[in-house]
């Protein structure tokens, strides 16, 4: 979505109703620093808009919780056990698929077009 100067956040507060939060998985945040170091000029540069991106928005980072320590088990985790309703933003359709068969609402962006957000009946 940075790419195509796409606004996530605005784009999100738009198509999800009622009063949204943000927030951002620690195992996000270092997932995307290693591959600002570690990956292929133009995916460290893809890490490091995003990186920038969180910085200056100054999202909420939350602690992963005890468990799976892989970026994707997490996140699904922590969805699935949030006191509040929580969705999950992802481009990954394996993650899309896993977390819609538990019941857990995903956004996730069309190409050139809007964010599509299933299941955010709060």
């Amino acid at each position: 979505m940075l790419k195509q100067h796409r606004d996530p956040e605005e784009e999100i507060k738009t198509e999800v109703p009622g009063d949204v939060r943000i927030l951002i998985l620690d195992l996000v945040i270092l997932e995307l620093e290693r591959l600002a170091r570690k990956a292929s000029a133009k995916t460290q540069a893809f890490a490091r808009a995003s990186l920038d991106f969180l910085d200056k928005r100054k999202f909420s980072i939350i602690e992963h919780k005890p468990g799976p320590s892989d970026v994707d088990s997490a996140l699904i985790a922590c969805a699935l056990t949030e006191t509040n309703p929580t969705g999950i933003a992802t481009v990954d359709r394996a993650i899309r698929t896993a977390v819609t068969i538990q019941g857990v609402p995903v956004i996730y962006p069309r190409t050139r077009r809007c964010l599509v957000a299933s299941k955010f009946r709060f």
